[in-house]
């Protein structure tokens, strides 16, 4: 039987994970076989080589339960376990899982309630007003899901930054010791231009033969040094931001081509981006501002902007806890924040009329204060948690706490769960 490739498995590990939470398993548990399944589709080595040297588990996010299941879904493209529980819900429903926000319990009301069973009959079912009037579902949520569609069907192939971050970061480990000739791995694509969602996971290595492999969902581009900057400006892209840059040279008797900046025949430049924008007269173009917008035209008049860097950050704002739908405690969480440096945390959890996501009612935000005061005591001013709210703007435009509950916050992050009425 023919071995089932990386993507595949990932994506039937993905299914075993979605699955097992409509069955109301340990979310944590979910989230595992979720990370495993990401880790699967950025594998820069082949699969067959890591399961047969047992090397299954130094994959981010496999342990030795998880190897178990990702081997038997290699060997066979299946799982015992994932062929019973495929019996309790159709294929379509694994769909809407795409849709941020949409938890497990819902989807499995809205199969069981609507006959959901794909995303285009969620769409219709948002449409039709009949998500509105069912208990534990509401109109708050049939708005976002109507809002979110869209997100759904463009991400299918992306990840979120922390994720790619994550998965890069064990790609170049990977490549370096799969390729020990490599002297030099970067991380390109969409990820070093700081994309929040990442569908191009990309590295350029120094090498002595110019190559590209695509490994599942990675690409690897090697260069030599004479054209490492090159390769490197190519794999950052964006293409718009190439395409402009190409024009630019054009214009200006040069032509820009992957392995380097040319006047005739003759290279002018390749080795480094730096040498390259400077070649071009302007000022040096950071991957982050590199989206087809106006950056050449500002890099020619030295007016771009100074980026923010981590550095430069003190503290976080907005973020969940289990107060409403996140997932630790406000401690956990300001400790986290404290622990990586950072002076401050500002909690913002969903507000009271956010009922699909546990917002806080007038009450629970009493008692998080007094746990943010008491945790603020403790640290004695050399950390402070800031204390916000994701507040709902309801349909006349008014948010959804009176205001004496407003004035206990230090911030507030607005977020229109209806449309508005004009009068």
């Amino acid at each position: 039987m023919a071995k089932t490739d990386p993507r595949t498995v990932a994506s039937l590990l993905r299914e075993y994970a979605h699955r097992t939470s409509l069955r109301g398993d340990n979310p944590y548990r979910t989230k595992a076989y979720l990370r495993a399944a990401d880790s699967l589709a950025a594998l820069s080595q082949p699969l067959d080589r890591l399961i047969a040297a047992g090397a299954l588990t130094r994959i981010p996010g496999i342990g030795d339960a998880i190897a178990d299941i990702v081997r038997k879904l290699h060997e066979t493209g299946t799982h015992p376990r994932l062929e019973k529980l495929r019996e309790e819900v159709p294929a379509g429903v694994m769909e809407l899982f795409a849709v941020p926000g949409l938890r497990p319990d819902k989807i499995l009301k809205l199969h069981r309630a609507l006959g959901v069973n794909s995303l285009a009959e969620l769409e219709a079912a948002a449409k039709a007003d009949r998500i509105r009037p069912l208990k534990g579902l509401g109109a708050s949520l049939q708005t976002k899901i109507l809002q979110n569609l869209a997100i759904a069907r463009s991400g299918e192939t992306q990840l979120h930054l922390h994720k790619a971050a994550a998965l890069l970061e064990h790609a170049v480990v990977s490549v370096k010791q799969e390729h020990p000739e490599f002297s030099r791995v970067e991380i390109a694509g969409d990820f070093r231009r700081g994309c929040e969602l990442v569908a191009d996971l990309a590295l350029v290595a120094l090498g002595k033969q110019p190559i590209e492999i695509e490994q599942s969902t990675l690409r690897l581009v090697v260069t030599d040094k004479k054209h490492f900057g090159a390769s490197l400006l190519e794999a950052t892209g964006s293409a718009a931001h190439l395409e402009q840059l190409k024009m630019y040279a054009t214009e200006r008797g040069f032509a820009l081509r992957p392995d380097g900046l040319y006047r005739g025949k003759k290279l002018i430049a390749s080795a480094t981006e730096e040498e390259i924008y400077e070649a071009l007269d302007l000022q040096f173009i950071e991957p982050e501002l590199r989206e087809g917008r106006d950056e050449i035209e500002e890099a020619a008049r030295r007016h771009l902007p100074t980026l923010v860097r981590d550095e430069d950050l003190h503290g976080i704002l907005h973020s969940h806890t289990t107060a409403s739908d996140g997932t630790e405690t406000l401690e956990a969480m300001a400790e986290a924040t404290r622990k990586r440096g950072f002076e401050y945390y500002g909690v913002a959890d969903h507000s009271q009329s956010a009922h699909y996501a546990g917002g806080l009612s007038s009450q629970e935000v009493a008692e998080q204060h007094r746990e943010a005061d008491r945790l603020n005591t403790n640290y004695g001013g050399e950390f402070h948690i800031l204390k916000g709210i994701e507040a709902d703007i309801l349909a006349d435009g008014s948010l959804d706490y009176p205001d004496h509950v407003l004035k206990q916050f230090d911030f507030c992050c607005g977020e229109r769960a209806q449309p508005l009425q004009v009068t």
